[in-house]
């Protein structure tokens, strides 16, 4: 078996177009920038998105927790370390923890992803695949000490009982499309941050964010957000096609 580096790096410049109010990095950017690091360790590991779309096989997000010290700021240099766990049943397992240019943590993140068809979105089992490398692990640390949550998502009509209309609607525009031509996932978390914006809640102040995804979004489709009452979190909660299960999101507030 090769043997691999405990973890990933990657390096980046906060951009001042990527920032928003207090010239801080939008969160959205952030969990993009994390999943880029994801990227560039997955192709160390050998399951890189070249090789991947070469056999008809894409990685997929199902969800993220991140907790945020601060944001980083413009013009900071900042780093990502990244590490995946391995794999359990069909779900892979990835490690977060971001850096200020003086080595301190300021966020750290836990995910899970699947492999899947290319076309079809349907998991892959890894073993069916002989062209697939061995599953690395490099490293079984776990940055919040168990693995990503999964959090409830109840359907449309509940959400509707506590508000009648959705607090804002997104469409599938050009410019919130990816390179595959839907809505990348870290777009959802800049959805949510604009429905709390909306209804006058300081996201500056977030701390902590829960999201998990559950379909994708393609090319002109709208989606409905809501917002939940969660105790001491507030959910916001995406659909679309009237009732299909886009994103669920739990934010808490510091």
């Amino acid at each position: 078996m090769p043997e691999y580096s405990p973890y990933t790096e990657l390096e980046v410049i906060c951009k001042a177009t990527e920032c928003g109010i207090g010239d801080k990095l939008y969160a959205s950017v952030l969990i993009g920038d994390l999943q880029e690091a994801a990227e560039r360790s997955s192709h160390a590991l050998g399951y890189g998105t070249d090789f991947l779309k070469e056999n008809s096989i894409c990685w997929i997000i199902l969800r993220m927790h991140i907790e945020i010290d601060r944001l980083p700021e413009w013009h900071e240099t900042f780093k990502i370390r990244t590490w995946s766990t391995g794999l359990e049943k069909l779900y892979y397992g990835r490690e977060f923890e971001v850096y200020d240019s003086n080595g301190i943590r300021i966020g750290k993140a836990t995910s899970t992803w699947i492999l899947a068809d290319w076309n079809t979105h349907r998991p892959v089992i890894a073993s069916k695949r002989p062209e697939l490398p061995p599953c690395a692990v490099q490293s079984d640390e776990l940055v919040f000490g168990k693995k990503c949550p999964k959090i409830a998502f109840p359907d449309k009509q509940e959400v509707r009982g506590a508000s009648e209309k959705p607090v804002i609607i997104k469409y599938a525009d050009y410019t919130e499309l990816d390179r595959n031509r839907h809505v990348n996932n870290s777009r959802y978390t800049a959805w949510a941050y604009d429905a709390l914006f909306k209804s006058g809640y300081d996201v500056t102040t977030v701390k902590e964010i829960s999201i998990n995804y559950n379909s994708e979004v393609k090319q002109g489709e709208k989606v409905e957000l809501y917002i939940y009452d969660a105790g001491e979190k507030l959910a916001v909660y995406g659909y679309k096609d009237d009732d299909t299960k886009v994103f669920a999101a739990e934010l808490k507030f510091g």
